[in-house]
């Protein structure tokens, strides 16, 4: 069932935040075609999925979870209006009984909604989730954040407030929760929040803490010393803040060099060659930065897809090729035709 009390029907209506769940452990055991769907989507095979589905259906297997998992194969190919279908479809064959599996399909629903920027569909959802589950970590965290991105700071930060309450040790939601105020305008807010947290919690937070902690208040050269002595070369989030870091110091050189060395050991890694690609950018190395996102987009994540498909047709921009850079574009809008930066952009490389 949807989560709502009142029991208000959601209306699928037409960014980024990645997926709450993704095997969906502790719900109910999957039959045999749904099963290799759901193996499918866990290696980004999201057609394979939906085609595995189709034997589901055709076999009697459990429609909920038969639709659930279309709506995380649609999401995962960015067919969002279908994937919100999918998901209401779900919760609809489910009973009266509030289980794991109806806060785990709402989770989906609100993450989708979140992807296609309607942000008040997605706080009505958390809503719903919090009206029968108050102490919801991260349903207070997600729909602060939601809240945020609307404009009422109060209620986000209402939330965001309950949030640590829940979990007062949750060093990573913190942090988390300090770098969206300083990125929604509420800079000065943010740091200060972090600063106090920083002289509260110092002895028992670990290097890379620090590091984030310091790197989310602007402190960059405190920020590189903490993450060099966390360095992982191995580990992704490391590397991205420390190249990061770099990047804000204005050392691209080094920063590309960083991302380029856990490449060669990790060539999978999208997240990193979108990373490579902006620091190419800014040091002005215009077909190295296009060569990035163009090998990040073959790895096939379809997570980040969008913002790799539009940062390879700005860096075809910045080559001067305006003619690719038009026709990108234009896929890009069939694809994602609620991107208003985007419809603007077309607008200009079609006078070029």
């Amino acid at each position: 069932m949807i989560l709502n009390n009142k029991m208000k029907k959601i209306t699928p209506i037409l960014i980024i935040m990645s997926a709450v769940l993704i095997c969906g452990c502790g719900l109910p055991k999957a039959k045999e075609n749904t099963a290799a769907a759901i193996e499918q989507i866990q290696n980004y095979e999201y057609e394979g999925a939906l085609m595995a589905l189709e034997l589901a259906e055709e076999a009697g297997e459990n429609q909920l979870l038969i639709e659930r998992a279309r709506g995380i194969a649609n999401l995962g190919l960015t067919n969002y209006e279908e994937a919100v279908g999918n998901f209401i479809k779900a919760l609809s064959y489910s009973d009266w009984k509030v289980d794991a599996l109806d806060y785990d399909i709402n989770f989906y629903l609100a993450d989708t909604y979140e992807r296609m920027h309607d942000y008040q569909a997605a706080v009505d959802t958390y809503t719903s989730i919090l009206e029968l589950k108050k102490k919801d970590t991260l349903a207070h965290y997600r729909r602060g954040t939601d809240l945020l991105l609307l404009g009422d700071h109060d209620a986000a930060l209402a939330d965001y407030n309950t949030a640590l309450e829940l979990e007062p040790d949750n060093y990573d939601l913190r942090i988390e929760i300090a770098g969206r105020l300083s990125e929604s305008s509420y800079e000065d807010e943010g740091q200060e929040f972090l600063k106090n947290f920083l002289e509260e919690k110092e002895k028992k937070l670990s290097d890379f803490d620090k590091g984030r902690i310091y790197f989310y208040m602007g402190d960059y050269e405190n920020a590189k010393s903490f993450f060099e002595e966390a360095r992982d070369d191995d580990d992704q989030n490391t590397v991205l803040f420390l190249g990061k870091t770099y990047e804000m110091l204005g050392d691209y050189n080094y920063a590309t060099s960083t991302y380029q060395n856990y490449l060669t050991k990790h060539p999978e890694a999208a997240v990193i060659y979108n990373q490579l690609g902006l620091a190419r950018i800014e040091s002005q190395d215009y077909e190295g930065a296009r060569e990035a996102f163009s090998t990040a987009r073959s790895l096939g994540n379809t997570v980040i897809d969008q913002t790799l498909s539009y940062n390879e047709i700005v860096a075809y921009e910045y080559t001067g090729d305006f003619r690719q850079a038009a026709v990108l574009m234009e896929s890009y809008l069939k694809k994602y035709p609620d991107d208003a930066d985007a419809i603007r952009e077309y607008e200009f490389l079609s006078t070029r």
